[in-house]
């Protein structure tokens, strides 16, 4: 998945305000904060100027965008009737949200999205200026672990955390979560790093929206208990296009990047069924695929050769975190 082109152009535009040694700089502090967090999070205050956020923009958005837009394009798979028109996200960093969701539902119309810090609001408000989207925005600065503030007056239809939920103290997880679901009129997105720690959080979330009567849409095809066993994370992968520039703020070669995440969508109504969810890449073989699923009866095993004619079509398109319209006969729980 490439990086929307209006979206590299902003980019672009944006790394034109500094020199480059300063924003490869500040990209080189927040990589290490980032790594001193164990890879979850940057460290509280981090963002500290405009050159900072700026970086963060530039290295950061467009695999966050890309890891959200699948996420929602998943979404959208199993609510394929429902357009939403409001978005709330909250978290909302330099915006990703809203070209993320805009390019899955040009129906969404208007967007308010809670930040913290002024500095990443002023690069988010910049960069959407030249969004091809006819969606109004409306940026808020709030802190979001304050269960003081109110989040919407009146219910959303579409709700996004996205990679803020690891970045706040355990205990102030799932009061958002409530707060979140409480103005959520359709769908509810949280979206973390792939991680152990960033799963945790998710299915925390997802236990709790479970008990609160939330259907679970994506990524599972059931509402059970989570079958992932101690020491494993159910997590994605978002291959994208990495631009000249991202290669030389980062100091990389490698002609793209990988953006591993976790999340659950919680909605209002059921989504259209799904038998099965892909976990793990495909083990191809000559004749032979191998898929690791989630299924309605735990998680699963599917060996599919070339005789298993319509199974094998299905699994040649398959990829990870792809959706399955059934499961293949020669499958074994694991």
């Amino acid at each position: 998945m490439n990086a929307p082109d209006m979206l590299r152009g902003a980019l672009a535009s944006l790394a034109e305000d500094y020199p480059q040694p300063a924003l490869a700089q500040a990209a080189s502090s927040l990589s290490t904060a980032y790594r001193a967090q164990g890879g979850e999070a940057a460290a509280p205050g981090a963002i500290q100027s405009p050159v900072a956020a700026a970086a963060y923009a530039l290295t950061r958005l467009p695999a966050t965008c890309a890891a959200l837009e699948a996420v929602l394009a998943a979404t959208h798979l199993r609510l394929p009737d429902w357009r939403p028109t409001t978005l709330l996200d909250v978290g909302a960093g330099t915006g990703a949200s809203v070209w993320a969701a805009s390019a899955v539902w040009p129906s969404l119309a208007h967007a308010t999205l809670l930040e913290r810090d002024q500095r990443m609001i002023a690069v988010g408000q910049r960069l959407l200026a030249e969004a091809p989207t006819e969606c109004a925005v409306a940026w808020r600065q709030v802190d979001i672990a304050d269960s003081r503030e109110r989040l919407a007056s009146a219910p959303v239809d579409l709700c996004i955390s996205s990679y803020a939920l690891n970045e706040l103290s355990h205990a102030a997880r799932l009061p958002l979560v409530a707060r979140l679901w409480e103005v959520c009129g359709g769908a509810l997105a949280l979206v973390a790093p792939g991680t152990p720690a960033g799963f945790a959080a998710i299915r925390e979330a997802r236990a709790w929206l479970i008990g609160a009567g939330a259907q679970i849409v994506a990524p599972c095809p059931h509402a059970d208990a989570c079958p992932m066993q101690p020491g494993d994370w159910c997590h994605f992968s978002q291959r994208l296009a990495r631009s000249r520039l991202h290669r030389q703020l980062k100091g990389g070669d490698a002609p793209y990047e990988d953006e591993k995440y976790a999340y659950v969508v919680a909605a209002r109504k059921p989504g259209a069924p799904i038998a099965a969810r892909v976990i793990r890449h495909p083990v191809v073989r000559a004749g032979y695929i191998t898929l690791d699923v989630c299924a309605p009866g735990g998680l699963a095993r599917s060996e599919i050769t070339r005789s298993d004619r319509a199974d094998w079509r299905a699994a040649r398109a398959a990829r990870w975190g792809s959706a399955l319209a059934r499961l293949p006969a020669k499958t074994r729980a694991l």
